[in-house]
């Protein structure tokens, strides 16, 4: 019976299915995070009843928390399927940003997101 080398093996149907899955699950998380935050900066910039906001900020965290978890997955699935260890150093890059506190959730001048 033949065995199959290395590169052989990442060209059998569904063999990068696990890797997909897992990017798809770490940036789901990644991106709900990432997606609360912008929601929750943003969601009160309006004021709101009485100028405070408060009920839009927890509307744009709720908000932008599910549209982070649904293309963060499909990002993560899609790009994964090749490239899982670089969806896994982008979400782990992102969450050290915000622990750290170099975290900006709003665009430059010149539209780049700082992460």
């Amino acid at each position: 019976m033949y065995e199959l080398k290395d590169h052989e093996l990442t060209l059998v149907a569904g063999a990068g299915f696990s890797s997909a899955i897992y990017s798809g699950l770490l940036a789901g998380v990644a991106s709900t995070g990432g997606g609360a935050i912008i929601g929750g900066v943003h969601g009160g910039d309006g004021g709101g009843l009485l100028g405070i906001g408060s009920i839009g900020q927890c509307v744009g965290m709720c908000a932008g928390g599910a549209i982070g978890l649904v293309t963060g997955s499909i990002y993560g699935f899609a790009y994964g399927w090749d490239h899982s260890d670089e969806v896994e150093n982008i979400s782990v890059n992102f969450y050290k940003n915000v622990i750290s506190g170099s975290f900006y959730p709003g665009t430059s001048t010149n539209n780049t997101v700082h992460l």
